[in-house]
């Protein structure tokens, strides 16, 4: 019996010595680190600058398409374009065929284009007004007015140089969120049904509805993915947190939806017949995905990331370029200091340069800054 006890462990001794022997399982190797390049910006003497009272911190929305000018949101009443020929105001005041137009929705996703500057704008139907008089417990006499019925919606549209066109109203089978025009004048649209039913939608250059839009494995799509699997800044949000928080970017002459999901990040391009082809984009581990930024090249999108001690900072500074045709990340471009936001802001890039603004809290004013990119 103690033979065959001897006998079984010095297997067992064997068979630990073989394994001790056997040369150890490769380790995963990280991806290695993308080529960082560093942009160098600085002031346009060519361009007006606008008188800026901003506090450290704060950050100005900012737009651009390629056509020269730089778009600058102004509170809720719209745009200015910093142009070479001087400041032209895209603002509500110019509306003149919305009864009483409400300019909070002005300025915030104004889409760009050939065609023009449009908006998403609210306006109120008096006659559609309900009005209720009540008396409190004090005796105290109040009118309540429900404008749930009375709110009507539509596109507002200038001229690119700033004359004002005209209102279209929505009329529509949902509400749309998000809008984005092709440069014929064509919508595509993302908004919510009253079912809570998320939807993308071609219109044409009338605003009128054509199609929704089947987008591969998106929650726009019956029996598409669970809201649960889509993140919002990095957070799981509700549908309809989704929808508004999901931006349309021009990007030649197409259309790119962008999507975050648990597995990864989604490009949608669509084209103006409503064709779709899906990207998926292998974010690098510990990045933080922002808003697309317009290009005439590969996709850029705004990032922020861990610096060394681990900290992330708060803005999305730095920029992650992306092969169209296959979603790989091949470069990584941050600001050269001391030009970082929120001070500088970038707005596109085009013709080889990046351009943006600076918001020049010493001078009280905001510039038009440009410049290029260099390892």
């Amino acid at each position: 019996m103690k033979q065959g006890v001897l006998i079984a462990l010095a297997s067992v001794c064997a068979i630990g010595t073989a394994r001790a022997q056997m040369p150890a399982a490769a380790a995963t190797k990280p991806a290695p680190a993308l080529p960082v390049l560093k942009i160098a910006v600085s002031e346009d003497d060519d361009y007006q600058t606008l008188p800026w009272s901003g506090q450290p911190g704060e950050y100005q929305e900012s737009y651009c398409n390629g056509n020269g000018d730089v778009y600058v949101v102004r509170g809720g009443s719209g745009l200015v374009a910093l142009s070479a020929k001087g400041v032209i105001p895209f603002l509500a005041d110019k509306i003149t065929d919305v009864p009483h137009p409400r300019t909070t929705s002005l300025g915030m996703n104004p889409s760009l284009s050939a065609s023009g500057i449009s908006f998403l704008a609210t306006g109120t139907d008096d006659s559609k007004v309900e009005t209720r008089n009540w008396t409190d417990d004090q005796g105290q006499k109040h009118v309540d007015h429900d404008l749930s019925t009375a709110i009507l919606h539509y596109l507002v549209r200038f001229d690119a140089d700033g004359t004002y066109r005209a209102a279209i109203k929505l009329d529509l089978p949902f509400l749309v969120y998000k809008f984005a025009t092709f440069d014929s004048g064509a919508v595509i649209a993302q908004g919510m049904e009253k079912e809570k039913i998320p939807r993308i939608a071609l219109l044409n250059a009338s605003a009128e509805f054509m199609r929704y839009l089947d987008l591969p494995k998106d929650i726009s799509t019956a029996g598409s993915t669970s809201p649960d699997d889509v993140k919002c800044n990095g957070c799981t949000a509700d549908m309809n947190s989704v929808v508004f928080n999901t931006y349309f970017t021009p990007w030649r002459n197409e259309i790119l939806l962008k999507r975050e999901f648990g597995n990864g990040l989604r490009i949608y391009e669509i084209q103006e017949r409503g064709q779709v082809r899906l990207t998926k984009v292998n974010v690098p581990e510990g990045y933080d995905i922002g808003p697309m930024v317009p290009s005439d090249r590969n996709w850029l999108v705004r990032f922020n990331k861990p610096d060394a001690g681990g900290v992330r900072p708060r803005a999305f500074d730095s920029l992650l370029e992306i092969d169209p045709q296959n979603g790989k990340p091949l470069r990584e471009y941050h600001l050269k200091p001391p030009a970082t936001v929120p001070e500088t802001i970038l707005s596109c890039f085009f013709d080889g340069e990046f351009w943006g603004i600076r918001q020049n809290q010493k001078e009280g004013r905001i510039e038009v800054v440009r410049g290029a990119a260099a390892p």
